[in-house]
């Protein structure tokens, strides 16, 4: 076994390491401790990039709003993060442009049809993946997206050419 890819935990308290039981359907939590802030942002950034990788999703949230890349392609790259995270960030249009490029290059993310819909409609979002996630739409967000004044106005144009090529305008 190499031990330079053995991550050692204990040197992260646990409310940072173990994930919290949710109901499912229950909102993620919006209270962020102040402790844990307080914690995370004294840490060097190679602890921040070891506990993105390994870190839950309160710490991946408070982390999500670094601005060094390799924090954040951690934290994008985590085996922790789901799927519901990632259309979490994807809505998120206060985050950097960095992390909707991160979650662009990520297949299984794409996957999922409400992380591509996030992703078109997130104006941080650059217009070349937004053009090519477009294709892949339904119509009634077609619409939406034709209407919708928050998304860039490129991608408003596309949606109403597609609407108007498929006679549906």
């Amino acid at each position: 076994m190499d031990n330079e890819n053995v991550v050692d935990e204990s040197q992260f308290p646990k409310e940072l390491i173990e994930e919290k039981e949710e109901p499912k359907g229950a909102p993620p939590e919006h209270k962020i401790s102040e402790s844990l802030y307080g914690q995370i942002m004294k840490m060097s950034v190679s602890e921040k990039i070891r506990l993105a990788t390994i870190g839950n999703r309160e710490a991946r949230n408070i982390l999500i709003k670094e601005s060094n890349r390799i924090v954040l392609s951690a934290i994008i790259n985590s085996p922790k993060m789901t799927e519901d995270d990632a259309l979490m960030y994807a809505s998120n249009r206060s985050l950097a442009d960095e992390v909707i490029k991160l979650i662009t290059l990520k297949k299984e993310f794409l996957q999922n049809y409400k992380i591509k819909l996030a992703l078109v409609t997130n104006p941080k979002t650059p217009p070349t993946i937004s053009l090519k996630l477009l294709n892949h739409v339904m119509e009634k967000d077609l619409r939406r997206i034709a209407k919708d004044k928050n998304v860039n106005p490129l991608i408003t144009r596309q949606a109403m050419r597609v609407l108007s090529k498929q006679g549906k305008v």
